[in-house]
Formats: C-alpha cells, structure tokens, sequence
C-alpha cells in the first residue's frame, strides 16, 4: 500500500486577514444588536464607524430603531443622533 503525503492546509495572511475581520465585525454586530457584554459595556461607536448618516434610509431612521433615545441620543452611537438620522446599526422596532 502507498501513503499519500502529508499535505498541509495552506492558508494566505490575506485569506487568514479577511476571515478574522469579518469575525470580529460580526461579534460587534452581534453584540450591539443583543446587548453589550460586560467587557464592553459604556463604550459606544463614533458616528464614522457606525457609518451614521443625517437622513433616513427609505423607511429606516433613528426614531424607529430600538437603540434611539429620545430626543436626540443614541444608546450604541455616540454623539448627537438626528431622529431622522440612520446608521448600519440601525434595529427596527417590535410592534
């Protein structure tokens, strides 16, 4: 019987680089959507990283996301939040 040579899972630093940024971006998302873990709990995105904008996003705004505080504060984006503002953040309303 013939072995087949070892072979090794060849994985790039691009490839390995792409894989961890988008874990760690979906743990962010995760973590902002279903509440804060004690590790990161009082800190909140700056508006460029949360990609906030002034105007709606078609039927999206601030004033019917479930992380807006009325009237003008946001629970996971620092700064002042325009009620007709949206950002990638952005969690409808139950109800």
């Amino acid at each position: 019987m013939t072995e087949k040579p070892f072979t090794t899972l060849e994985i790039s630093r691009r490839r390995l680089l792409r894989a961890s940024t988008f874990a760690l971006g979906a743990s962010a998302l995760v973590g902002a959507g279903l509440g804060a873990s004690p590790a990161i709990a009082g800190s909140k995105f700056s508006q460029s990283m949360a990609k906030y904008q002034p105007t709606p996003k078609g039927a999206q705004s601030c004033d019917n996301c479930t992380q807006f505080q009325p009237p003008a504060a946001c629970a996971v984006v620092e700064g002042k939040i325009s009620p007709s503002g949206w950002c990638f953040l952005y969690a409808r309303k139950a109800g």
